[in-house]
């Protein structure tokens, strides 16, 4: 269960509705769903498949698997491919979601963005048969190639499109629902960053943000890019979030810079690549920011409201990285299981985490307004 009032000196109070600006809540739902994880479902047969999709099947093969998922490489007789993604640990409800998900965000239409086209779905197998999309990730690109630049700035164009045409409300943020999330969070904050934040929710209360659904992964990883004018958005979400719309601004802002960090961390001599990733993330801030006329918040709070929502999305981190590294210590079978990850790659990630976390309050204290 959630730690009682882990920063309750902050704010006390029963957590948020966990679809509803509660991310840290959902974090541990999953959490929870982890340390009871057991396979149950049974990979897909040729037969199945083939009915599914009408058309014959040559073989199907594991592409890979994580505590969650399995993906499989269905390659059809006519040389044509089609992807499964099988929900090992989840209920019915969320892989209708997914499916929905996928339906649902082909029809808005976005300029430069594209979701994979969704075949079948078999609920008794917890089996999903979406369109192959070939290309590379802009995680992948950021490590290897110069076109991460022209993927980060449609990816800023595209999601600024995305969320004008998913826009329910522009009102203000809930700064109390958001900090009774930050309470379940494990981690401790010093007393300075407990001033900072509670400084950043005075001010940012009367900040106005486009309110509505997110797609609550938008990251790296879930962009394929295949040319300068079409990006494929990969994974759907399980379950239906709603918040402010920046949440996923500072999803893939986020996670682009922990990788600069791994970059500097891994080659630290490769100081081209640094200045390569750094032009990705100012192409991708601009190509977001272009793209409105009327700005939510304010440009005088936007950066502070954009840090918020990345502290909460590195309490999310922290508190899913915790609970893997718990399991692979409870359980010593966990620890050569890959679906919990690598045990050390965990272990690295959450140093990582906490450094971030006191970078991220350095530079809210300087953006806050004085």
């Amino acid at each position: 269960m959630p730690p009682e009032a882990v920063n309750d000196s902050i704010l006390s109070g029963t957590g948020p509705n966990p679809t509803d600006f509660g991310f840290v809540q959902g974090a541990w739902r999953r959490s929870e769903a982890m340390r009871s994880s057991e396979v149950s479902v049974k990979p897909p047969v040729i037969g199945e498949l083939e009915e599914a999709l009408g058309q014959a099947v040559r073989k199907c093969e594991l592409l890979t698997e994580n505590w969650r998922n399995r993906i499989y490489r269905i390659e059809l007789a006519t040389g044509g491919l089609v992807l499964g993604k099988q929900l090992v640990k989840g209920t019915a409800a969320m892989l209708q979601c997914q499916y929905e998900q996928l339906r649902d965000l082909s029809t808005l239409h976005v300029p430069g963005l594209r979701v994979p086209d969704v075949f079948a779905l078999l609920p008794e197998r917890g089996l999903l048969l979406i369109e192959f999309v070939p290309g590379i990730t802009i995680e992948t690109l950021a490590w290897t190639s110069k076109d991460v630049v022209p993927a980060s700035a449609l990816a800023g164009r595209a999601l600024a499109q995305f969320q004008l045409a998913r826009t329910e409300s522009i009102g203000p943020i809930p700064v109390e629902i958001i900090a009774r999330d930050f309470a379940m969070a494990p981690m401790r904050l010093s007393r300075r960053e407990q001033k900072i934040f509670r400084a950043a929710l005075e001010t940012l209360a009367a900040a106005e943000v486009r309110i509505g659904h997110v797609y609550y992964d938008y990251k790296p990883a879930n962009l394929i890019y295949q040319n300068d004018e079409l990006l494929f958005l990969i994974d759907p979400p399980d379950i239906q979030w709603r918040g402010a719309h920046l949440w996923d601004y500072a999803c893939f802002r986020s996670s682009m810079r922990r990788h600069l960090w791994r970059i500097s961390l891994r080659r630290p001599h490769d100081r081209q690549r640094r200045t390569i990733v750094r032009q990705s993330l100012i192409a991708f801030e601009e190509g977001y920011l272009e793209s409105f006329t009327n700005r939510h918040p304010k440009p005088s709070l936007f950066a502070p409201a954009v840090r918020l929502f990345e502290l909460q999305r590195n309490a999310v981190l922290m508190t899913m990285q915790k609970a893997k590294v718990a399991i692979a210590r409870q359980r010593h079978s966990a620890a050569r299981d890959t679906r919990f990850g690598n045990p050390f790659a965990n272990r690295l990630t959450l140093p990582l985490l906490e450094a971030e976390k006191k970078w991220l309050y350095q530079q809210l204290a300087r953006e806050l307004p004085s």
